[in-house]
């Protein structure tokens, strides 16, 4: 007969194959348990026993009944309709087993949250006071195990190895060290859950930002020497303007001395009153352009203004401050030296007035105010040149008295 009795090779595979089912079963029985999903769980539980029953059944030769100990043979079912049973039974697992990973794959879980704790390329950890770890992450352990030498079982003890061996300073929440060649920056947060204490500690890798800010560091050196160096030629600026100037006023001086010197020769050769006056004159106003132009220069520019004054016979009251651009000091101590030859020549004045503010300064004097608008040539148009190399704005008042204006 085509029964599983006479087919025990049959009835072997026919149990394997249900073997397989209860072992599907298992691992269905498992991840339920871990999934929390106890409303299902009971079911499977049930529909496990079943089929464990019925692999039993498979594998028994014969089953004894009643009180005579008669021996029953039950296992003349035919093949065919095992075969549908543990096809049917194949089935329904397949689909019971889909079931729950498709359900595992859609929903978040204690074990689907650790999965992707461990996938972080960050390394975390979470340890209570004492160093206890409650959670770490793979990144996390393999970092430990570079950089200590073992797992990381006391996050404590291992926040303190990180401080002793930090490439910088450390502080109370961060370090920075470097493991096989990388850099790594290390944070510790502290975080209260239900009251209690625990601390999480995160590691970054931050190899590329740390050779950035290496460079960043070389480049902003190189910056600052640059800049000292500027700022050297720029305290020499004012000084250099001013020899750069006084070479000027030199050759000047050399072309009106000759101009002088041939005026006064002619002028003694022809001997004229009115020519004679004009000399003198000219040697006044000589005498006063050397004088301004061979005063001392200081560093000091109230000192170049006060030795200016005192060497071309003026008096010189200063108030305010002086700008911090050497430029600007140089533009005030230029049209101060013009006003001062200027109020000596044209209006016989004893004294010169300059206040001077961050924003610009202006120059008066105490002598005959102009007799007419003012119009420029000369050492008043050198100033206004000078003005507008440096964009500041140049202005004269002739009524009621003098006034020189320069607003940077």
């Amino acid at each position: 007969m085509n029964t599983i009795f006479y087919h025990p090779e049959i009835r072997g595979l026919l149990s394997l194959w249900l073997l397989f089912i209860c072992l599907a079963l298992v691992w269905s029985v498992m991840q339920l348990w871990q999934q929390k999903r106890y409303k299902v769980l009971v079911p499977t539980l049930m529909f496990f026993a079943a089929c464990d029953i019925y692999w039993q059944y498979l594998n028994a030769n014969s089953y004894y009944v009643g009180v005579n100990s008669e021996t029953y043979r039950i296992d003349y079912a035919p093949i065919w309709l095992i075969v549908l049973i543990n096809a049917i039974l194949t089935v329904a697992v397949v689909c019971y087993t889909l079931q729950i990973a498709r359900w595992q794959k859609n929903h978040i879980s204690a074990v689907s949250i650790k999965e992707s704790f461990d996938t972080l390329p960050t390394g975390i950890c979470f340890y209570e006071n004492g160093g206890r770890i409650y959670l770490v992450n793979n990144a996390m352990d393999t970092l430990t195990q570079k950089f200590a030498g073992q797992h990381l079982y006391n996050g404590e003890r291992f926040w303190d190895i990180l401080k002793e061996k930090s490439i910088s300073s450390p502080d109370e929440n961060g370090v920075v060290v470097e493991i096989d060649g990388r850099t790594y920056a290390f944070s510790k947060h502290p975080n209260a859950v239900k009251g209690q204490e625990f601390y999480e500690l995160i590691a970054a890798d931050i190899t590329e930002e740390a050779a950035q800010n290496r460079e960043l560091e070389r480049k902003n050196a190189d910056l600052e020497q640059l800049n000292r160096m500027l700022e050297e030629y720029d305290s020499n600026l004012a000084q250099i303007v001013h020899e750069r100037e006084l070479l000027q006023s030199k050759v000047k001086i050399h072309d009106d001395m000759n101009v002088l010197l041939i005026s006064t020769m002619n002028s003694i050769e022809n001997y004229d009153e009115s020519e004679a006056k004009r000399v003198s004159a000219m040697w006044k106003e000589g005498v006063l352009e050397l004088q301004r132009d061979t005063a001392p220069y200081r560093k000091n520019p109230l000192e170049t203004l006060e030795s200016l004054a005192e060497s071309l016979g003026i008096a010189l009251e200063f108030s305010g401050v002086f700008p911090d651009k050497n430029e600007n000091v140089g533009m005030l101590i230029t049209a101060a030296s013009e006003c001062m030859v200027n109020a000596i020549r044209h209006a016989g004045a004893k004294t010169v007035f300059i206040n001077s503010t961050e924003s610009g300064f202006t120059i008066t004097n105490d002598g005959n105010p102009p007799a007419c608008e003012i119009t420029e040539g000369g050492g008043l148009s050198n100033i206004r040149s000078r003005a507008e190399k440096i964009n500041a704005e140049f202005g004269i008042i002739s009524t009621p008295e003098f006034i020189l204006q320069i607003r940077y």
